[in-house]
């Protein structure tokens, strides 16, 4: 119970209390005063008509008829319950009375409410005989009357009293206590990764001291967090780019190839190229460090401008005169095309000095890559591509040719459009799983890829049809589907939390998003344990979105998480709004942060990541020696073959 409800409660009670007291004696009293007035009232009537009947004393004893007519005058003219005269050995000599009913007053309150009328008796004497003893008993029910109209006024004001002082009251603890609602806001947001720095001082002493005290501690990690954030930025510019040209080394080439090699989409195949800068010692003696300098930094350029609008393309400078590129889901018709208009421009933005060096020109040699592959076939392959293109006296590209493979065999759309539907409306959309696992083999979550089932059986990787969701204006259908066979994988497994890869397309149509909504609506009695990943270049490129989705998933009690993270000039706050429970970086990411010499970037990654509750996930472990490797670190959630294999 809050502080506000446990205040408000105690005062309410404290106060209903006192009025209730001061009502309840004012309704005594208002009783009392009553019960007097009856008493006063009777005794005046007994007097009076003891005086009146004294005078009227029959000389016969048994004509009583002068006195009861007094008596009845008087009966019938006021508010009695009994007019009783009686002789003096008590024989009732008139009696008149009432039976006691009060129709419009509650019989509860009748029932419940003591209210003592007094007989006023009067003696009667015909001088100084007596003659009989005359008793007056007012009717309660004008009294009762009289105390209801009382206690209805009582209860009208207790009503009013009670809302305007617990009114006041609310206001009161409302406006006190307003500086403790926003320390625990500012307490919640801290828990929840959000560092929010009050500005307006509460005016009470006590309060103020705490919301000074939690306002350092929110600056103090909030800079904790912005100084190893700029850091990591800082030790991963160090060991990831090249110092001349911006543009990622030989280890980024390393870590972004065997990313892609790893992930379960189209993403996971594309074209390799390597590009040589001939005669370039040479030339770098003819024209000077400044001129080859200036030519380098413009091709980098140059590098960016062509591959822009690849998803997830990578540009690299693996030595001097080295460069390489990856171009994700490219396939060698439009990889032909792109490095051709390269070339030219590659010759376009050489100065004269360069142009007269005829020795000075760029070759390179590209290869196909898939899931298939490792690093070391798909670079073998590039090299033996380069050295063809080297035996020309000119710029040019070597192609290695592609082997035969029937999976990459092209159907036309109506061929896929009617094998993908087949499989929608049938049992041909499946699942594969991968499990990410803890040093002691426990599962932390299973992560799900998608494949396909034609009518005979044959199997597809995501990699060979997805690509033509999107032409098929089908994606939407798949990924729902996928959700669905996620979530009855939950239900089936309610123990193991199950991953769902989350495509960009999905979450930027806003039909997709209300469909989800309220399928994790109709979740609500089911307690399953879901998570939702996506890339993070996909993350970066479309940041909003995202953000808005991951609150939309925790709100039902979800997890959101980062896949095939790496570091980017980009600011690092986007994790603190995005608050992932989870990243997957290829271990190469991990491995070379903690073994660089040079820095302490894995340091500082680990206290961001600490400071914003985010565990870490190694993935594309596939030996015990990489395993081994990052348990020292340690890293002990780990995915990959080595692992366990992706399984049906």
């Amino acid at each position: 119970m809050t502080l506000f409800k446990q205040i408000a409660i105690l005062f309410s009670v404290f106060i209903i209390i006192i009025i209730t007291s001061v009502m309840y004696l004012n309704f005594k009293s208002a009783n009392e005063f009553i019960q007097n007035q009856l008493y006063t009232t009777s005794e005046d009537t007994a007097t009076s008509l003891g005086l009146s009947l004294s005078l009227n004393i029959p000389t016969e004893s048994n004509d009583l008829s002068t006195m009861e007519t007094m008596i009845n005058a008087i009966f019938d003219r006021g508010y009695y319950e009994a007019i009783i005269l009686r002789d003096t050995s008590g024989k009732v000599l008139i009696e008149n009375k009432h039976i006691l009913k009060v129709k419009s007053v509650p019989d509860w309150f009748v029932r419940y409410t003591n209210i003592v009328v007094p007989t006023a008796t009067t003696q009667i004497s015909s001088g100084w005989i007596p003659y009989g003893v005359l008793s007056v008993k007012l009717h309660s029910g004008h009294a009762y009357m009289q105390l209801w109209n009382i206690f209805i006024d009582i209860l009208q004001t207790f009503a009013i009293l009670v809302a305007i002082v617990l009114a006041i009251l609310y206001s009161l603890l409302t406006f006190v206590l307003k500086s403790l609602k926003e320390v625990e806001k500012q307490a919640i947001a801290i828990s929840n990764n959000d560092f929010i720095i009050q500005k307006t001082l509460p005016f009470t002493t006590e309060f103020r001291s705490v919301v000074n005290t939690m306002n350092k501690m929110v600056k103090k990690v909030k800079d904790i967090f912005e100084h190893e954030a700029v850091m990591v930025q800082k030790y991963n510019a160090l060991l990831y780019n090249d110092q001349d040209t911006g543009m990622g080394n030989r280890k980024f080439f390393s870590l972004r190839l065997s990313s892609l090699l790893n992930q379960e989409d189209a993403k996971s195949s594309g074209t390799v190229v390597i590009f040589v800068l001939n005669h370039f010692h040479q030339t770098k003696q003819k024209v000077g460090f400044e001129v080859l300098n200036a030519y380098i930094n413009s091709l980098a350029e140059l590098f960016y401008a062509t591959t822009q609008g690849i998803e997830e393309r990578v540009v690299s400078r693996l030595k001097d005169s080295e460069f390489a590129m990856i171009l994700p889901q490219i396939n060698y018709d439009e990889t032909k095309s792109l490095i051709k208009k390269f070339l030219v421009k590659c010759e376009e933005i050489k100065r004269e000095e360069l142009s007269e060096i005829k020795e000075f020109y760029i070759s390179g040699g590209a290869t196909y890559f898939d899931e298939n592959d490792n690093q070391k076939e798909i670079l073998s392959r590039a090299d033996f591509a380069l050295s063809s293109a080297l035996m020309k006296s000119e710029a040019h590209v070597h192609f290695h040719e592609i082997k035969s493979d029937e999976s990459l065999e092209e159907l036309g759309k109506q061929e896929w459009y009617k094998l993908i539907t087949h499989a929608l409306k049938g049992d041909g959309i499946k699942l594969a799983v991968q499990s990410v696992k803890d040093s002691f083999g426990e599962v932390f979550h299973k992560e799900t890829y998608l494949r396909m089932n034609d009518k005979d059986g044959k199997l597809y990787p995501a990699r060979v049809f997805v690509p033509m969701l999107s032409a098929l204006a089908l994606t939407d259908e798949v990924d729902k589907k996928v959700i669905e066979l996620c979530i009855k994988l939950a239900k089936k497994e309610p123990n193991t939390e199950v991953a769902i890869n989350i495509a960009t397309s999905f979450i930027n149509n806003t039909q997709n998003i209300s469909w989800l909504e309220n399928t994790l609506k109709n979740l609500l009695h089911v307690k399953l344990k879901l998570s939702f990943e996506a890339g993070n270049y996909a993350i970066l490129h479309n940041l909003d979105n995202f953000i808005s989705f991951a609150n939309l998933v925790q709100k039902y009690g979800y997890g959101f998480g980062i896949d095939n993270f790496n570091i980017t000039p980009k600011n690092l706050e986007y994790l603190q709004q995005l608050k992932p429970r989870y990243i997957k970086a290829n271990k190469s990411f991990f491995i070379d942060m903690n073994t660089d010499t040079n820095n302490n970037s894995y340091t500082s990654f680990k206290v961001l990541a600490t400071s914003l509750d985010i565990k870490l996930i190694a993935t594309a472990v596939e030996t015990k020696e990489e395993s081994d490797a990052l348990k020292a670190i340690p890293i002990t959630l780990q995915q990959g073959s080595f692992i366990e294999v992706p399984r049906m």
